[in-house]
């Protein structure tokens, strides 16, 4: 089987089984052309979940911790640990309701990339200090999508689909604030 009937198979499987709401992976939209990946096998979506996986800022998850609530608490945890249950519930929930897991997956390992230290404590903090010096607030969501399209490679970025820069920028519901 030649690299491009995988590719059409794999897409048929999502036109067949996808619900028709979903976001197919033959429509991923990316900034700059990538012939490489248009000769693959691979997905556009699972593309960006490799990308982000080998991110900088994602191998920066595992010392981070996500809560500081009670000290003496065995369960206090790791961000990574966070992202990845996240990323499991959310493509659970996709799964069930036919939508695509890959961008799923791609959104939910990206969606705390941008995230200061102390976590939302730490993201008020810096609003605050922005604010006072007029340069609005900070938004860690925008930070993350800043991080994977413009910071990371150098200042490359990544060139992940517009689908999970968009995803990553909204998972909090600012759907109306923010843009890419």
């Amino acid at each position: 089987m030649t690299l491009e009937k995988i590719r059409q198979a794999l897409s048929q499987r999502e036109t067949e089984t996808l619900s028709p709401m979903a976001e197919m992976s033959k429509r991923g939209i990316r900034r700059l052309r990538e012939e490489q990946l248009e000769k693959g096998y691979r997905q556009s979506f699972s593309v960006d979940v490799d990308r982000i996986l080998h991110s900088h800022a994602y191998t920066r998850y595992i010392d981070k911790t996500q809560v500081f609530y009670l000290i003496k608490n065995d369960h206090i945890t790791h961000r990574v640990l966070h992202v990845q249950l996240v990323s499991k519930i959310a493509r659970t929930i996709g799964r069930f309701l036919g939508l695509n897991e890959d961008l799923i997956e791609a959104i939910a390992l990206g969606h705390d990339i941008g995230h200061t230290p102390f976590g939302h404590d730490g993201e008020r903090f810096l609003s605050e200090i922005c604010k006072s010096n007029g340069i609005g607030y900070f938004l860690h969501n925008v930070q993350s999508v800043q991080f994977l399209d413009n910071v990371e490679r150098k200042g490359k970025g990544w060139n992940l689909c517009l689908q999970t820069l968009d995803g990553i920028l909204c998972h909090d519901g600012e759907i109306h604030n923010q843009t890419l």
